[in-house]
């Protein structure tokens, strides 16, 4: 039997001149099997659950995530009524705001696949978010829809671009959502060293995770970051330690901890090398510029 289907339309989510739309939702066994008049892509923040489609049924969990074209039916049901809630991530936009983006897109990937959004020739895809590369676009993109401030469209607008394209990258590297990739890039390295720079992290350990060989690796940092290994975690830690000392009343000492060193005197004397203060002076340097 057919089960009962709503069309979801553009002109209730969209405001002012944005065409867009961002959420993040607590899904459940009550919202509307449906498909809708725009675009959208959804990630999968936390729990597990299920994607309802036309003629399938998918798993997904966190760190999957779906671009569904016009008219597709589906809907996301967590996996009980009383377990781990599934938090789906939605970011919505009309196909009107293809053609701006595609006249800012300068590369031929990145306008051919917004060109197959906008035609309907690109289909439903399902990928994976191996170091959390999206989750972090999710979350500024809902952060700047929540706040309504000048520049937020253009923002939003840019975010959007941002995700399109590393939408793309994943896809040309792409396999069975279920399934991991044999041998990552160079990239996947850096999204790695994002996501681990707290741990103990060695050359060694990211040749053993990568399958490069160490004195590749070290080829590869000064190539595309042009830093040694060393110098690009030190960097990567105090840009987080600065972070946490612009957002959070943390001590001084827990923050080092949390981003990787043991030892305050290696951690004072790294963020001071890097930032001409101590990470007491950039914190009073900070709250008093607001």
């Amino acid at each position: 039997m057919k089960r009962p289907m709503e069309t979801y339309y553009g002109d209730y989510f969209f405001r002012d001149d944005t065409l867009m739309y961002v959420n993040r939702n607590a899904e459940n066994f009550t919202g509307s099997y449906h498909n809708h008049d725009f675009l959208e892509i959804a990630y999968i923040a936390e729990g597990e659950g299920f994607h309802h489609m036309e003629n399938s049924v998918q798993r997904v969990r966190k760190g999957h995530m779906f671009y569904i074209p016009l008219g597709m039916p589906h809907v996301f049901r967590p996996t009980s009524s009383n377990g781990k809630p599934l938090i789906v991530n939605n970011c919505v936009f009309s196909v009107q705001l293809l053609p701006k983006l595609i006249a800012f897109a300068s590369d031929s990937k990145t306008a051919s696949l917004l060109k197959q959004m906008e035609d309907g020739s690109l289909g439903y895809r399902a990928i994976t978010d191996r170091h959390d590369r999206f989750e972090k676009l999710f979350v500024s993109l809902y952060e700047q829809y929540a706040m309504q401030i000048s520049g937020s469209a253009v923002y939003l607008h840019t975010l959007l671009l941002q995700l399109i394209i590393e939408f793309s990258r994943a896809l040309e590297h792409s396999q069975p959502i279920t399934s991991e990739p044999s041998h990552p890039s160079f990239h996947d390295v850096l999204q790695y060293v994002e996501g681990q720079y707290m741990h103990e992290l060695t050359l060694a350990h990211l040749a053993q995770i990568s399958g490069f060989s160490e004195r590749h690796l070290q080829r590869l940092f000064r190539r595309y970051t042009g830093q040694s290994w060393h110098h690009y975690l030190q960097n990567v830690r105090i840009r987080m330690s600065r972070e946490l000392l612009r957002t959070t009343t943390d001590k001084i000492s827990m923050i080092a901890e949390k981003v990787g060193y043991k030892d305050m005197h290696s951690f004072n004397s790294v963020f001071k090398r890097s930032t001409g203060l101590t990470p007491g002076q950039y914190r009073s340097d900070t709250q008093h510029h607001g």
